[in-house]
Parts: C-alpha cells; sequence; structure tokens
C-alpha cells in the first residue's frame, strides 16, 4: 500500500468519542451523594489527581448526570496564562450564565450589587459608561463587598435552579479565584450549589491556597477532598474489551503489558492504543481486532511532549538523579543513587524530593532500606529512548561501578544487574569484571530458564573474553551459550558452537559422548534428520563401549523420541522399552522418570489409551519425588493432547492446567507454546472463537520468535480453522501455505515430521472444503492419512482428518467413499475407546442414511450425534449438524421442529463469527416462510452450570479471580477457565458487563 493511500487513525480507531468510562463507579456515586444530600451541608468537592489520571472525565461524567437531573452547570478552567487576572476561573465559568439573564432580573438577583458583578466580571460592562472605576472604599472592604454581593446573587439564583460550578485545573487559578472558592463554599452551605473542582496532586505544594482550602473546608466539614487514582488492571481490561470489541480472555496478556506500562493512567492508555492502531500493530481483520501479542508498546509522541514538559522545569541536581534512575531501572536503592550521583545527602535528598514532589518517582521501604522507583514506567521508558546510544553507554558504564561499590561483600547478589549494565557498556571497556558478571548473570538464567536473557548476558561474555583473557573457559561459555540457544529454538546456532566445543574435546570421552547427545537432538530439531541419527549412534556406541548404563539410556530416549516424530513408532517403542530395562537396573528415579514420560508420549500417538494412563501414574510420582517439573510437564501435555483429541473436555481442561503451571513454574517461553497449542484446541471445540484467534495469533508470533517450526506448523493450520468458519478465506489460506512450506521443506529429512505434516494437511483439506474445492480437500485429506495410517498413528487419522474427508465425500456426492470413510472411524474409534470418533462415525452414518433416501432414519441419527457431539462437547460442530438436521427435518415436513433447530443454532454460529453458517441458516428460515431472528449471543443465565453461576456472582460482587478461586477452593487458572465459558454462554465480553447482567438478571436470594 503506497504511503498515501495508507489508511489513518480516523479510519482504524473504533470509537469516535471518547474511551469508555469505567472503574469510577464509587468516585460517581460519592460525588453524586453529596451534590444531592437533602441537607447540603457539604458544598464542595475538591478532586485530586495527577496529570492524566482522568480528573476532567470524571467530572464531566459527574456534570452531564447533574445537568439530566435538573442542575443547572457552569464550567470555568484555569490556564497559565491567566494565573495573573483577578477571578479568570469564575468568569470563565459564569460570564455566559450572567449574559443570558436580562438587565431587569439581574438588578432583582443581584439585590442592586449590578455595579459589583461588573467589577468582578469586567466583560459584562457593556460600554464606557458602565467601564468599573477603581472604588473609593477600603480595598480590603471592597473585596469582602464585592464576594459577598456575588455569593448572594448566586443564593438567589439556585432558590429557583440549582447550580453546579466545576472548576477545573486550580492549580493555575489565580489568586483572587482561589479566594472566592473558599468564600464561596462557606457561604453555599445548606443552598443548593455545589462546587467540584480538580487539581493536580504534584502541584499542591506550588499553590499554597490550596492547601489552606483543603484544611478550612475539611476542618469545617463542608467539603471534601476525592484522591483520584489511576484505573486497577481489572478496568483497563474492560476499557481494551468495550474499545474494541473483544473477550476478555482474548486480551488478558496484552492488558497486563499495558497495565504495567501506563500504570492505568487513562491518557497514557489511550494515547498508546492509539499508537499501536496507528502504526497498524493493532489492526482489524474482518470484524475481529488482532495485534494482542505485543511485546512492546509504542511510546506515542503525545506522551513524549508531556515527558519532556515535566523535565524540562526539574532542577540539574534532580535531572542527574533522574538520570541515575532511569539507568537503574525500578527500585533503585538510595545508596546506589547516592554513589551513582556522587551527591553529598543533602543535596541528593532535596533533588529526591523534588522529583517525588513532582511524582515522576515514588519513594518505598525495602526491606531495611529505602528505594525509588517511577510513578510512571512509560516515563521510564521515554527517557531512556531519549539518552541515545552513547550517552546510554557511558551512564550503564556508570551505574555498573557503581554497583560494585554499592554491593561491597555482597556483591555477587547482584549479578544479574552488573551483568545487565556490562552488557550495555563499550565492548572494548571494563574487560575482565565484565565477563565474570555477565558468565554468573548467564549460568543463573538458564537455571532459571530465563534462556533469551542467559543468551544476552553469554553472548556479551563471549564477545568481551579474548583467547587466554579472564574469566571461565571459552568451550564453558559457547557450551553454555549453546544451551541456550537450542531452548529458544536457534538450532543452527547451537550446532555450530557445539561443533566448536566437539572439536575441543579427546575422541571417544563422556565429554564428547554428552556433546553428541545434545547435537544429535539439536539437529533432530533443526530438520537434519539424517545427521541427527548419525551424531546419536556415534555418541551411543561411546557411552555403551564405556558401560555409563545412565548415558545409555538418555541417548536411546533420545533416540525414540526422533524415531517416533517421523512416525517410525514400532522402531521408538522398541528403543524407549530398551532404554527402560537399563533404567530399572540403574534404578535411578530421575532416569526411570523419563523413561516413562516418554513411554506416556509415544503410546498417545500409538496407544492403546490404558498404556498412556499406566505410565503417567508411574512417571508423575517419580517425577514429583525427584523435582523433575520438566517431565511433570511432558505428562501432563500428553494427557491433555490424549483427552482432546478424543473429546474429553474435562480431564483435557485439568491437564492444560497443570501443564501451564508448571511451565510457568519453569519460565519457559517454549513450554507456554506448546501449552497455548491445546488451549486453542481447547477454545476451538468450545466455541471460544475470539479468544482462539486471539491466541494463535499471539502463538504464531512467539513461535516464530523462537523458531519452533514444529509447532509453529500446527498452530497456523490449526488457527487456519477459525477464518475457514468465519469465512476470512485470505487469511485462512495465507495461513495453510505457511504451514505447508514448513512441513514440506525436507531438505535432508529422511523422513517428514508427523506431526508437521499431517496437521497441515488437517488446514489444507478444512480451507478446501470452506471454498467449495472438495475433491481437492479429497486429496488433501488423504495425503494425510496416508502418513498418519501409514506410520501407525491413528490418533491424528482420527482428529480431523478422516471427519473432514467424510464431509468432502458427502458434499462431492460421493457417497460410498463417504460410507467406506464412517467405517474406518468407527473400527479406528472403537480400537482407541474414542468418543469424539464414534460422534464423528454417528454423524457420517446419519448423512450417508439421509443421501441414500432415507431421510426420517436420517434424521433421527443426526439427532444422536448432535447430542453426542454437545455432550463431549464440540459447539462448532454440533451447531453445524444441527443445521443440518434441521434441513432433513424440512425434508420429511416437520416444519416446527426444523425452525426449533434453527432458532438453537442462529445464536451460536453468530456469537462464534461464523457468517457462512449463520448466512445458511437464515436463508432456511426464510425458505421456510419465517422471518430469521435478530443476530444476538450468549445462551443466557439458564444455561450456566451450578459452579459457573456461583462464579458468576461472586464476580458480581466485585471479587478477584484470586478470591473466587479461595471462596470455592479451585485455582484462579481454572476460575479464568470458566469465566471464559460464561462469556460465552452470556454473549459478553467484560467483568463489567457480567457484573450488569448478573444483578439485573439474578432473583435475590433467599
Amino acid at each position: 500500500m503506497a504511503e498515501a493511500d495508507a489508511p489513518g487513525l480516523e479510519d482504524q480507531w473504533p470509537l469516535s468519542g471518547p474511551l469508555p468510562f469505567v472503574g469510577r463507579a464509587r468516585e460517581v456515586s460519592e460525588l453524586e451523594a453529596l451534590i444531592e444530600a437533602p441537607d447540603h451541608t457539604v458544598a464542595a468537592a475538591l478532586v485530586s489527581g495527577e496529570p492524566g489520571v482522568g480528573r476532567s472525565r470524571l467530572v464531566s461524567e459527574v456534570a452531564a448526570g447533574a445537568e439530566a437531573r435538573g442542575w443547572r452547570v457552569v464550567r470555568g478552567r484555569a490556564y497559565p496564562a491567566e494565573a495573573g487576572v483577578p477571578y479568570a476561573l469564575f468568569a470563565d465559568a459564569f460570564l455566559p450564565l450572567l449574559r443570558e439573564i436580562d438587565e431587569a432580573t439581574l438588578t432583582v438577583l443581584s439585590r442592586g450589587g449590578r455595579a459589583e458583578l461588573n467589577y468582578l466580571f469586567p466583560a459584562l460592562s457593556d460600554g464606557p459608561d458602565e467601564a468599573p472605576t477603581d472604588p473609593s472604599a477600603d480595598p480590603g472592604e471592597f473585596r469582602t463587598r464585592l464576594t459577598w454581593n456575588f455569593a448572594e446573587f448566586l443564593k438567589n439564583y439556585v432558590a429557583r435552579t440549582p447550580v453546579l460550578v466545576v472548576l477545573e485545573d486550580i492549580h493555575w487559578g489565580d489568586d483572587s479565584s482561589l479566594q472566592l472558592i473558599h468564600f464561596l463554599t462557606r457561604q453555599a452551605a445548606r443552598h443548593r450549589l455545589f462546587i467540584l473542582a480538580t487539581y493536580r496532586s504534584s502541584d499542591r505544594e506550588r499553590t499554597p491556597h490550596i492547601a489552606q482550602i483543603e484544611h478550612s473546608l475539611g476542618s469545617d466539614r463542608i467539603g471534601v477532598v476525592q484522591q483520584l487514582a489511576p484505573l486497577g488492571s481489572e478496568a483497563v481490561v474492560e476499557v481494551v474489551c468495550r474499545t474494541f470489541g473483544v473477550a476478555e480472555a482474548a486480551v488478558q496478556d496484552f492488558c497486563s503489558l499495558l497495565f504495567r506500562r501506563t500504570k492505568g493512567s487513562p491518557f497514557f492508555v489511550e494515547e498508546v492504543l492509539k499508537a499501536l492502531v496507528k502504526a497498524g500493530r493493532l489492526r482489524r481483520l474482518k470484524d475481529t481486532w488482532i495485534g494482542w501479542d505485543a511485546k512492546e508498546l509504542e511510546i506515542p509522541q503525545s506522551v513524549r511532549e508531556v515527558v519532556v514538559a515535566q523535565v524540562a522545569s526539574l532542577s540539574d541536581p534532580a535531572r542527574v538523579v533522574l538520570e541515575a534512575a532511569t539507568i537503574i531501572g525500578s527500585g533503585a536503592p538510595y545508596g546506589l543513587l547516592r554513589v551513582s550521583t556522587g551527591f553529598e545527602d543533602g543535596d541528593l535528598l532535596a533533588a529526591l524530593e523534588e522529583l517525588c514532589s513532582n511524582r515522576i518517582l515514588v519513594e518505598s521501604e525495602v526491606g531495611d532500606s529505602v528505594s525509588y522507583g517511577f510513578a510512571l514506567p512509560i516515563v521510564q521508558d521515554t527517557l531512556y529512548r531519549d539518552f541515545g546510544l552513547q550517552k546510554a553507554r557511558i551512564l550503564h558504564g556508570q551505574v555498573a561501578q557503581a554497583l560494585e561499590v554499592f554491593g561491597g561483600d555482597r556483591v555477587h547478589e547482584y549479578a544479574d544487574e552488573l551483568a545487565y549494565h556490562f552488557s550495555r557498556t563499550d565492548p572494548s571497556e571494563l574487560g575482565g569484571k565484565a565477563v565474570q558478571y555477565l558468565a554468573a548473570a548467564g549460568r543463573a538464567a538458564l537455571n532459571r530458564h530465563a534462556d533469551r536473557e542467559a543468551a544476552d548476558y553469554l553472548r556479551a561474555a563471549i564477545k568481551r573474553s579474548p583467547p587466554g583473557g579472564e574469566g571461565p573457559p571459552r568451550t564453558e561459555l559457547l557450551s553454555l551459550l549453546a544451551r541456550a540457544y537450542r531452548r529458544v529454538g536457534e538450532y543452527d546456532e547451537a550446532i555450530s558452537l557445539w561443533t566448536e566445543v566437539l572439536a575441543d574435546l579427546p575422541v571417544g570421552s563422556p565429554k564428547s559422548a554428552e556433546v553428541l547427545l545434545t547435537l544429535g537432538l539439536t539437529n533432530f530439531a533443526a530438520g537434519h534428520h539424517k545427521e541427527a541419527f548419525a551424531r546419536l549412534d556415534e555418541g551411543l556406541d561411546i557411552t555403551t563401549a564405556a558401560n555409563d548404563d545412565s548415558a545409555v539410556v538418555r541417548t536411546r530416549l533420545v533416540r525414540g523420541h526422533c524415531l517416533q516424530a517421523t512416525g517410525r513408532g514400532v522402531e521408538a517403542q522398541k528403543e524407549v522399552e530398551s532404554a527402560l530395562i537399563v533404567a530399572e537396573r540403574v534404578g535411578d528415579p530421575r532416569l526411570l522418570a523419563k523413561v516413562h514420560r516418554s513411554l506416556t508420549l509415544l503410546h498417545v500417538w500409538l496407544g492403546p489409551p490404558e498404556k498412556v494412563l499406566r505410565h503417567a501414574d508411574v512417571a508423575l510420582p517419580l517425577a514429583s519425588q525427584t523435582g523433575d517439573a520438566v517431565v511433570a510437564f511432558w505428562v501432563h501435555w500428553g494427557l491433555a493432547v490424549l483427552s482432546g483429541m478424543r473429546g474429553e473436555t474435562g480431564p483435557m481442561v485439568e491437564s492444560i492446567e497443570a501443564a501451564a503451571d508448571l511451565a510457568d513454574q519453569l519460565r519457559s517461553p517454549v513450554l507456554k507454546l506448546w501449552t497455548k497449542e491445546i488451549s486453542i484446541e481447547l477454545a476451538y471445540a468450545q466455541g471460544e472463537w475470539d479468544r482462539g484467534i486471539a491466541l494463535g495469533e499471539r502463538s504464531i508470533e512467539l513461535a516464530r520468535d523462537l523458531s519452533q517450526d514444529g509447532v509453529l506448523a500446527r498452530l497456523l493450520a490449526l488457527t487456519s480453522l477459525f477464518y475457514v468458519g468465519r469465512g476470512a478465506d485470505e487469511r485462512a489460506r495465507a495461513l495453510v501455505d505457511e504451514a505447508l512450506q514448513l512441513s514440506r521443506d525436507n531438505g535432508a529429512h529422511e523422513a517428514p515430521n508427523v506431526h508437521q505434516v499431517v496437521p497441515s494437511y488437517i488446514g489444507l483439506a478444512h480451507y478446501l472444503v470452506g471454498t467449495g474445492d472438495y475433491d481437492g480437500a479429497i486429496d488433501a485429506a488423504r495425503n494425510g492419512l496416508r502418513i498418519a495410517e501409514g506410520t501407525g498413528y491413528t490418533l491424528w487419522a482420527l482428529h480431523r482428518l478422516l471427519p473432514i474427508l467424510a464431509e468432502a465425500c458427502l458434499w462431492a456426492e460421493r457417497v460410498d467413499e463417504a460410507e467406506e470413510v464412517g467405517v474406518r472411524l468407527r473400527e479406528h474409534s472403537e480400537t482407541l475407546d474414542h468418543r469424539l470418533g464414534l460422534a464423528w462415525a454417528d454423524t457420517c452414518d446419519a448423512m450417508v442414511c439421509w443421501k441414500r433416501g432415507d431421510p426420517d432414519k436420517g434424521a433421527s441419527m443426526l439427532i444422536a450425534a448432535a447430542e453426542a457431539l454437545e455432550r463431549i462437547p464440540m459447539i462448532p460442530y454440533a451447531a453445524r449438524v444441527r443445521r443440518q438436521l434441521a434441513g432433513r427435518l424440512a425434508d420429511i415436513g416437520d416444519r416446527e421442529g426444523a425452525l426449533r433447530e434453527l432458532r438453537a443454532v442462529h445464536d451460536t454460529f453468530s456469537a462464534l463469527g461464523a457468517e457462512g453458517e449463520l448466512q445458511a441458516a437464515r436463508a432456511q428460515f426464510r425458505e421456510l416462510g419465517q422471518r430469521p431472528p435478530q443476530r444476538k449471543s450468549g445462551a443466557g443465565m439458564a444455561g450456566l452450570t451450578g459452579r459457573e453461576l456461583e462464579i458468576a456472582r461472586l464476580v458480581a460482587a466485585r471479587k478477584s479471580n484470586k478470591a473466587v478461586g479461595k471462596a470455592l477452593g479451585i485455582s484462579p487458572r481454572t476460575v479464568s477457565t470458566h469465566l471464559s465459558h460464561i462469556y460465552h454462554k452470556l454473549g459478553v465480553g467484560t467483568r463489567g458487563e457480567l457484573t450488569d447482567l448478573i444483578r439485573a438478571q439474578s432473583p435475590p436470594e433467599a
């Protein structure tokens, strides 16, 4: 697209007005209660808050409500340029009202004090004759008379019409206006006159009159101060959901990042969102917004200007301290700031006081010391980006050296921080110590599975480590970096490093066998299968000759994994069972756990299911005993896959949650990615398509970032199914093509990776059915089946391949072939006790029966098939079957039955966004002489289970997921899963919408 043709923000931004007003229900309620109080004893409220916190929006909403209830609202705002103009704030507010009143009425209401009003508001004068002249009276007495008469005028006016005076930014107000606020508030008590004023918290100390007003009004109990805090994390989620029309689950991770950066400042939230839309990082694809996988947030120019203006007013010492705090990051200890800046305590404290009073830094107590962090992290980001590369390098070097001094005898505790700063200095400087800290931090990061951070540290260490220089041996650094590369999917780089390490080791040594094992596994992950097996065989020969049983077990497990992935399941089983014999002889529980994990995963594909469960029951206790969370993860992952492919969504959810918790514990982005794959599958089955699309797009980007081509091919194919269902054919085709390219790029492969190729054919077959190319779909499905059934991996055959083949054959009127597919479906399903496969077989048999000319029997069989799919549940497919059922019922003259089925599925298709199926259903309504219903989503409260209703009511009571989980004895993650189901059933997208619906519809509890 040419730059001139690129859509502007106005073409993309989903709102024509401000962001949704959320998270302020309590504040609005409190202010409205004060304004409408029967006794009117409280006559003013001062709303205080930081820039961008939403003071103006709050008072505007309150004012709009008051106006709707019959109050006259006058609005004034102070400006820096008018700070010396007497009564400018009140002139801005009251001149429009005063000019509406005719001369006679104004004279009556002011009790003859029109002249005094002209002194207060010179713009009221119509000409020279009315121009105010200097009073002859004492100035103090005259000022009192002016303000007294104005107060009397207002009392007379509000006797007829209540008045709400909204005065904004009074920190810039002139002294006369601020004194008048104080005076009027005291006079307005017990009258229907209310003053609602706003000011910046950070400017309070620089405006003495505000502090005096606060104290006086509070002591006399005629005014209140309301400190407006930023939005909470849940309110930020609601803002995003309502702005873009997306479900909460789809944007949860994005909103967490947005909240961390903005701390809930509405101004910063809005400006960042607009910048992301303008840059195209958040974009609309048909009716769905995508791009929620952002790892960094744009800092828009509007935010930068605010930050620059704020910093420009600081003193030079405050700027020096601010620079150090920006480099140090969140939680800069006082002692480190002192060493970094070189300031004495007096100067440093003065600078910190200035920064804290301006709400740039906030002070907190951490253990025995005091530290300073940024009130808004986005301010720190902005300042850091404005440093420039060289200045940042210099400052990082200064902080690194200061941190060594500050750390003293405990400097090892700051290895991460030292490595972070040293890695950002000039490579030619700070030599040996930099290598030392970078290597230490790299090892620590690897132990925590913070693999990308480890790679960054270790690369920097190697770069600064000349041959024979200080620090760890180069081969050690190379091995550590290779491990990090392998973990993040940068396989070719890892292979290159380990090959370099291997060249320095004695041939046939135990260490070389370890490197050969790792090289084999890494080559396989990179797709170099032939090289992988050669390296593994070489390593196995060394370990066998050395009678190193533990190494033999590890090598055979890796060979088994590689054989299994390339479809050589029987060979893989023999390899792993050989490893089991050796492991049992060794008796090491850690080794035994790994072997039983491998057998668990192997039998997921080979069957039978009982062997999966048997090996899992052995592997999990051993993993718990040895503290091997990685083994436990893969066992739970395998159980989730088995449950999902068999349509057992209850056990699937439990296994996903267990695996996800372990991935979080291990802090492994790769393991998290594998968990997300199954979560996407679940979202499709349960009809949570908005969540599934968002999760799929985010996971695809993550897989690309991590170079995880194996899981990437599956993610691409799986995510394409959502787009096929929604008729977004262009996007679906792009995803399928990329999956096919990855799976067909064999290079040196001896055999294709079954778990890449088969899902790619599944995606292609679904796409071709969706676009009406049934013969092409049949070819694609048969290609996938050739691999799945040829390798004995019948679970892949049952999982969408045979069902989509049956559907394509039916649409192509190849009924005999469809019947044969149904037979295969049933045979495989009965062998594996596969509930979902049996439901597919029932569906296929029903459609064949109808195609063969028996619509009555076909209809009854379709009912049973739909009910079987719903029990699993497979919501989208069950709805599609019921739409076909409606057609068959219409064929046999059961019009009411057909309409009943169409009504049941219409809302499901609408909620899914399955436009093709929805239009087909609406066409069927018209064919039956019935107007289609209005589009809507959600199954209603009657569709909630007992547990879901409990959770919904607790959420409506403003409880967090953690609090709900504690109350019900379940995990917060389980609460989140239930909430996703509740949102789908009720057709809502946020906690706020759920709360409103529950409170409106729930009957009062006895």
